[in-house]
Order: structure tokens, then C-alpha cells, then sequence
């Protein structure tokens, strides 16, 4: 029996208009009635998650920052968290100096840039709703590394570029360059860097076992390869019909598409509702 959903946001619970349709929300709400645990998982910080999801009255628990924190909703308060010591930070900034990349980094719940990388950033997002989110929910400054020195750690860094090839090669060999950190992706023009104990699957058996649910009573959706351990840990894994190759291979059941209520149908399949 399924006692615990987690689903990712982008690409998984939210469509490409960033909405929750009325039939995700009617299957998550009979889902909580039938007393699911409903988290979302998300490589954003709770404060940066979209309205729609936020406002959901029966979550209690959230995946953010890819597992670098989880969050209490209710309470309104951090249970965990796991970050990058400020300096791997500080040499990871100096590595993306030499690259052709717009880079920030995610500290105490705030998004933290260089000035002038701030003011390219059209150049890289892929749409104006990334343009806006990162705008909103990012703080330029002028000197980086003083305000790395001011932090005990940092959640997340993130890469932000719209070469492909570049991407590609980075994703491999920083890596092998960074053994003790973890690169992830959740959107095609992005890099995501974490501590490696900051993974939504560590995070989803972190919340399981903190409220007595067996992994094996999970259920978990996802599109990109920040979801990979997720999908694996989830006592059923599921993947969207828009996931990248890597999250279809690792699934156990492949969905519809973020704009055809794959989470909804997967629900119903996997928890008997309807």
C-alpha cells in the first residue's frame, strides 16, 4: 500500500504553464483524504516554490534545494540540511571565473549572484518564466567571495549556460575534478551542485522513516537527473513521458507527460483511486 508520494515540480507535478491542472489537484487531494503523505521534491528552496504548490493545505513535509534541505511546512522550519563547505564554494567560483557561464550560489534560504552575471542573465535562461524566477529570487552583489566568507555553508550552487556542448562536457568532468561533490540537472541550460549527502532519495527516506512509512510503501515521480536517486529509493519509481533517457531506464513505470496529468494517472494506477 502507497503511504508516501513524492514528486518533483518542473516537468513532473506542474505543466509547461507552470500550473497544477484540476485534475492533478482533485487526485492529490483524495490522495491526502485517504491519509497519503503528499511532498513535493524540488531543487528550489521552500520560499522559492511557486504559489500553487505552497498553498496546498494537506503538505506537510518538502524536498528542497534537491535534498540539501528538508522542510517543515507546518512548523515553518528546516529539519535537516546538507551543504557544500564555503571553500569548495569559494574554488568551485574561482574554476566558473574561467568559464564562459553564469553561476549563483544558495545560502540560509537566499539566492546570492555576481552583478555583472546577473545583468546577462537573458543570455542564458530558456524562457521568461526561468528569467523571472531567477531575477526574483536572486540577489546581485558585487563581490562574490566576501559573501561566501560571510556564510557557515552553502545548500546548492547552480551553472547556468545555453551551450550544449559545454554543458555536456562539464557534467562529465567536473565530476572527476570534484569527486566529493554531486552534479545534477533539472532543466536543459542548468548544472546543479550539491554535497552528495544532499540527494532527494537520502531525503525522501529521511522524511519515510521520520514518520514510521517503509521505503517500500513510496511512490515517486520525476523528469530530470536531480530525481535519479529519488526514483531509485521509491519502493515504485515513476517517470514522465517528457523525462530525460536516464529517469526512464532507472523507472519502474513510465507515465504521460507533465501536460497530460502523468501524475494523476500514475496515482491512480499505483494507489487504486479514482
Amino acid at each position: 500500500m502507497i503511504k508516501l508520494i513524492a514528486f518533483d515540480l518542473d516537468g513532473t507535478l506542474l505543466n509547461s504553464k507552470k500550473e497544477i491542472t484540476p485534475e492533478t489537484f482533485r487526485i492529490l487531494e483524495l490522495a491526502a483524504s485517504k491519509g497519503i503523505e503528499i511532498v513535493p521534491s524540488t531543487g528550489r528552496f521552500w520560499h522559492a516554490v511557486p504559489e500553487n504548490v505552497k498553498s496546498l493545505e494537506f503538505v506537510n513535509y518538502a524536498i528542497t534545494l534537491n535534498g540539501a534541505e528538508i522542510f517543515d511546512v507546518r512548523e515553518s522550519k528546516s529539519l535537516g540540511k546538507f551543504e557544500i563547505p564555503v571553500e569548495r564554494s569559494r574554488t568551485l567560483c574561482r574554476v566558473f571565473d574561467d568559464l564562459n557561464v553564469i553561476y549563483d550560489f544558495i545560502a540560509d534560504g537566499q539566492g546570492f549572484m555576481k552583478r555583472e552575471l546577473y545583468e546577462r542573465l537573458p543570455e542564458v535562461m530558456i524562457g521568461e518564466w526561468q528569467l523571472k524566477i531567477v531575477r526574483d529570487l536572486r540577489t546581485p552583489v558585487d563581490d562574490i567571495y566576501h559573501e561566501l566568507s560571510t556564510r557557515k555553508g552553502v545548500q546548492k550552487m547552480q551553472i547556468y549556460t545555453k551551450d550544449k556542448i559545454l554543458r555536456e562536457n562539464l557534467l562529465a568532468s567536473l565530476p572527476v575534478v570534484f569527486p566529493k561533490l554531486l552534479f545534477t540537472s533539472s532543466v536543459p541550460n542548468n548544472i546543479e551542485i550539491n554535497d552528495p549527502c544532499a540527494n532527494k532519495g537520502a531525503a525522501l527516506k529521511f522524511i519515510a522513516d521520520m514518520i514510521h512509512i517503509p521505503m517500500s510503501d513510496t511512490l515517486a515521480f520525476g523528469d530530470g537527473s536531480n530525481d535519479i536517486t529519488m526514483i531509485r529509493n521509491a519502493g515504485v519509481g515513476v517517470a514522465m513521458a517528457n523525462a530525460i533517457d536516464e529517469i526512464k531506464n532507472a523507472a519502474d513505470y513510465i507515465t504521460r507527460s507533465c501536460d497530460e496529468d502523468g501524475v494523476a494517472e500514475g496515482i491512480k494506477k499505483f494507489c487504486g483511486l479514482e
